[in-house]
């Protein structure tokens, strides 16, 4: 009984840190049984995420249904999901109201605007929270939907806070719903993996500078992602993997180019 309390966050089976709030409370009603009969998740590794404690969960980024996996994941292990989401979501009226009431967090993309994103994030893993983030920043464009090279402020967190980085990789919710649809597509077959991994800590090694320390942890962080999806995929990932900043269509920059296709879907 005390585990479906504190898998549906009833009373005070969580921790203060682990607790969701009223809006992912009452919207996981809804939303969860949907997702358990949409995606038929499989769930490997849960045991892997920490009682306590700030963690930053960081996941590869496949389609629109992200969202809702990883936080159907996070909420029905016991953690509330808390996402550090692109800004432009929370200017969407009613859906940005109610991401700022599910205390998600707003990122600003370029220069410095990501400042008060970094400060709100590094104050809630000091209250013990978990954090996910997507460290591509944006669907993945591998034309084998492998991760891409990823930016660094997952890793920097890390560095600065002490919080361990927690990989998490997905697979099967790009052929549920495809990039560019509008809704999703379920079918024969069509069902989200989802395989945890082992939190690690991440240190600067002496002689490193912080660029250095950053760009050398964000490898290690896409790399063990990389691994993890394999196992799910049953295959070998790349050596090395998509630069995405080399591709002529970066629209999470403002770089569409209409020429462009995206990569194949998942089978």
């Amino acid at each position: 009984m005390t585990g479906l309390r504190r898998r549906w966050d009833l009373g005070t089976a969580r921790i203060p840190a682990r607790r969701a709030g009223l809006v992912i409370g009452l919207a996981q009603l809804p939303l969860r049984p949907l997702l358990t009969v949409l995606t038929r998740p499989q769930w490997q590794g849960t045991a892997h995420f920490p009682a306590h404690g700030g963690v930053i969960a960081c996941g590869n980024h496949l389609s629109a249904l992200d969202a809702f996996a990883y936080g159907h994941l996070l909420q029905a292990s016991g953690i509330a999901p808390r996402f550090l989401a692109k800004e432009s979501l929370f200017a969407v009226p009613v859906l940005g109201a109610l991401l700022r009431a599910a205390r998600q967090i707003p990122v600003r993309r370029g220069g410095r605007g990501g400042e008060g994103a970094l400060a709100e994030a590094r104050a809630a893993l000091g209250r013990g929270e978990l954090l996910m983030i997507f460290p591509e920043g944006t669907y993945t464009r591998d034309p084998a939907l492998w991760p891409m090279q990823a930016r660094t402020g997952a890793a920097r967190l890390a560095l600065e806070t002490g919080a361990p980085l927690l990989p998490i990789a997905t697979w099967g919710g790009r052929a549920l719903w495809p990039v560019g649809s509008p809704l999703p597509r379920p079918g024969r077959g069509r069902r989200v993996q989802m395989r945890v991994g082992e939190p690690f800590t991440a240190a600067a090694r002496e002689g490193e500078t912080d660029q250095q320390a950053a760009l050398r942890v964000t490898e290690e962080l896409m790399a063990r992602l990389a691994d993890l999806l394999g196992e799910l995929r049953g295959e070998q990932p790349p050596a090395v993997l998509h630069d995405g900043r080399r591709d002529a269509h970066r629209p999470e920059v403002g770089r569409p180019d209409p020429a462009y296709r995206p990569p194949r879907q998942e089978t």
